[in-house]
Formats: C-alpha cells, structure tokens, sequence
C-alpha cells in the first residue's frame, strides 16, 4: 500500500525501492492481478448496466477469464519487453526485476472499474490504458540500461501483443455473449455483436 501511494503521488522512485526488494515480486504480480479483476468487474458493469444481455455469461467470460487471460498475456508482455531489450538491442534487464517494477506500474488499469460510469465510460477505459503504458515504460527504464527511445520501442512490443490477443479475444465469440477479455475491450464485443446483427452473411 506504500508503494501504490507513492505512486498515486506521483512519486516515481518507488520504482526504484520495488525494483531492488526481492519481496516485491510476489507483491508485483498480486498488483496486476488485481488491477486486472476491476477492470473486468468494471467492464461487466459497463455491460449490465447498458442492458446488453447475458450479463452472467459477461461475469464469468470477460471479468473472470478475461481478467485471467489479461494477466498471462501481461506476462507475455513482460517477456518480449525482456527480449527486445537484451536481444535486439542488447541493453542489460533482468526479467525478474521488470515484473517487479511492471507489476506495480500496471495498477491504473484499475481506472477501469469506474467504467460503468455513463457518458465518460469509454474515455475511462482508454485514459487506464495510456497510463498503464506510460507507467510501465518509466517504471521499464528503471530496470534497463537502454535509453528512452529503446524502452519506449520494447514495451510498444509487448503491450501491442497483449493488446491485440486481447482485442481478438473480445470479439472471437462475441455472437454468444462469450468475450474472453475485460474491461474496455468489451466494447469490441458490442461492435462485433452489432456487425453481425446487421450483417449476418458476411458480405
């Protein structure tokens, strides 16, 4: 809760605690795991509160595995910012370390539990998103020798994954009200929902 609060104010050194306390790690992946669950439950709210129907299957898809889907691929993001890092540009960053300051810098994604606020919804779900990204990539260039330019081109690779598995996901059965994704992704469920209305066969 300290860390968090230093966060809230801003206070950006945190990073540098988290990154060296071995008893952060742990802390890290719980923070993001977190932040993950209330934007799914945001979202789901978002969902009922619109009256689009099926919220259960919603609940179970989007909040529940789509929270759990998000968390591995966060993963997956962490490690192809690891890669990118030590492979391509073959700057010094320890995996460990990245999850650590990566953890705590992805809980504005909990921005998104107030998505079911009507009118400003949508607005909420992207401005969680863009600070997750800026957060990470300063809580990224606390834990690396690379320069600004290559953590902002390492942690664009892996949160274009996550994003784009996670779009994906959000829209593969959206006909059945089964989106595997939270939070402000849903919102390519509706679209995909209302192709289909539209336009059944395709053409």
């Amino acid at each position: 809760m300290g860390w968090l609060r230093r966060l809230i104010y801003l206070d950006t050194t945190v990073f540098d605690d988290v990154r060296s306390d071995p008893t952060a790690t742990i802390s890290g992946v719980l923070i993001a795991a977190a932040a993950f669950l209330i934007s799914g439950i945001g979202g789901w709210l978002w969902w009922r509160l619109n009256d689009f129907g099926a919220s259960g299957d919603v609940f179970l898809n989007s909040a529940i595995a789509g929270s759990l889907l998000a968390l591995a691929l966060w993963g997956l993001w962490i490690f192809l910012t690891f890669v990118t890092l030590t492979q391509v540009f073959r700057e010094r960053a320890f995996l460990e370390q990245l999850l650590r300051v990566m953890g705590l810098a992805t809980a504005p994604m909990a921005l998104m539990g107030f998505m079911f606020i009507p009118g400003i919804s949508f607005g909420i779900g992207v401005a969680a998103l863009a600070l997750t990204f800026g957060l990470t990539t300063i809580a990224i260039k606390s834990a690396t020798t690379a320069d600004q330019a290559q953590v902002l081109v390492a942690n664009l690779v892996g949160f274009l994954v996550w994003a784009s598995v996670l779009t994906l996901a959000s829209s593969a059965n959206a006909t059945t009200t089964k989106p595997h994704a939270p939070g402000i992704f849903l919102y390519n469920t509706v679209t995909s929902v209302f192709d289909d209305l539209v336009n059944p066969t395709g053409e």
